[in-house]
């Protein structure tokens, strides 16, 4: 069975909210180096992606909607509805029956759910035999923390427990959601990295971890992201992205900024 929604956002918040997502389709739009980046992160999920059949593709946290120019007969959804989304859809009670979806992909969304937790419950719950999760998130390397403490507007606290079930999810019952945007990029480093991932075997039991990558050096916060100009002329940022399509995946243990995660449901 489907779960209830969590409480709604306020008006207030849902237009700021919407306005984020026209703010970056804008900044989407006059930065290639960005859109480049995100091509090559899009490819990596769609061919991680299962058979089709298996159940459908869902989107969670899609907010933008750049994921439907790189894979057909995806889902999107969001906490805050926009027109390109299919319908609104909380991480943390997701309105699907049981045994019911093929894969839920999350791209930078992880880190935005106040309990991790709740949504793996949730997902193993939807998740036909055999589905995924995808997810593609920040990595907290030596290099990445510091760019993303003093660069990014995010938080990074690894003091945290990202599991920890505190009963708190996007909206208590009857009480305003929470800001969509509020994060921790700590969040899936804690939880797959750094020992992490035992615990998260632990307590997921029919969630099986298949593949776990680093990716994306400098090239990534080159780029300038959705809130910033570009820091380099394209020519040189072309030159330095395809340097680092070249290097071993070790390197970007050390000197990454993104996190590539495969979850199945067992069979």
């Amino acid at each position: 069975m489907s779960r209830t929604p969590p409480g709604e956002l306020s008006p207030d918040l849902r237009e700021r909210t919407l306005a984020r997502f026209a703010a970056h389709r804008r900044a989407w739009d006059t930065n290639p180096a960005l859109r480049t980046c995100y091509a090559h992160w899009y490819h990596h999920l769609r061919q991680a992606l299962p058979a089709r059949d298996l159940g459908e593709w869902i989107e969670l946290g899609s907010g933008p909607g750049f994921a439907a120019e790189f894979i057909p007969n995806l889902v999107l959804t969001d906490i805050v509805q926009a027109p390109w989304h299919a319908r609104q859809v909380a991480a943390e009670a997701l309105p699907f029956a049981d045994g019911e979806v093929g894969s839920l992909v999350l791209f930078d969304v992880l880190h935005h759910v106040a309990t991790p937790a709740a949504f793996f419950t949730e997902a193993t719950r939807v998740l036909r035999p055999g589905g995924r999760i995808l997810l593609l998130e920040p990595y907290i390397s030596p290099l990445s923390h510091l760019i993303y403490h003093f660069f990014h507007p995010e938080l990074v606290d690894m003091k945290v427990d990202p599991l920890a079930n505190t009963g708190v999810t996007t909206a208590s019952a009857g009480q305003p959601a929470k800001d969509p945007f509020l994060s921790n990029q700590a969040v899936p480093t804690l939880i797959f990295c750094r020992g992490g991932g035992r615990r998260f075997a632990n307590m997921f039991p029919d969630l099986a971890v298949t593949r776990t990558e680093w990716l994306a050096g400098l090239a990534y916060p080159a780029t300038g992201g959705l809130s910033r100009e570009p820091l380099l002329p394209l020519p040189m940022w072309k030159a330095l992205f395809a340097v680092e399509k070249h290097l071993p995946g070790f390197v970007f243990r050390v000197f990454g900024f993104r996190l590539f995660v495969i979850i199945e449901r067992r069979r």
